[in-house]
């Protein structure tokens, strides 16, 4: 840092608080991503039990797929495993969609089994 010592003083002290900032955000990013990690081996960890619960929930209307029981469930799992375990999901908008996005990649292949479900989860029949 240079300066001419006219504003020595103003000059440190608005460079304590630059970085001051720059570490206050390094913490910052450092637990966010800490809490991120801690959820994902949540997730990864019950990922098949996410998957057979989202082949139970998973209803498909002559209309449209009805995924709100799933979606309902997948916030249960984040209030009751994830927030519990101490992952902070829900003080953060953009932890939270990663979480939802983790829980969704690890169920996509929810439909790819040859066993199909009835609605209290007994298997009912082999698809061919």
């Amino acid at each position: 840092m240079r300066t001419t010592g006219r504003n020595l003083v103003k000059d440190l002290a608005s460079e304590y608080a630059k970085r001051a900032r720059a570490k206050a955000a390094l913490v910052s990013t450092s637990w966010h991503n800490d809490m991120l990690v801690l959820s994902e081996s949540i997730v990864v960890e019950h990922a098949p039990q996410l998957i057979a619960r989202r082949r139970q929930l998973a209803v498909t209307s002559k209309c449209a797929p009805d995924d709100s029981r799933w979606l309902h469930e997948v916030e249960c799992f984040i209030d009751e495993v994830i927030e519990e375990s101490g992952g902070h999901v829900r003080s953060s908008p953009e932890r939270l969609q990663a979480v939802r996005w983790m829980i969704a990649s690890a169920t996509a292949q929810f439909g790819s089994s040859t066993a199909a479900y009835s609605l209290d989860g007994a298997v009912a029949a082999h698809a061919a």
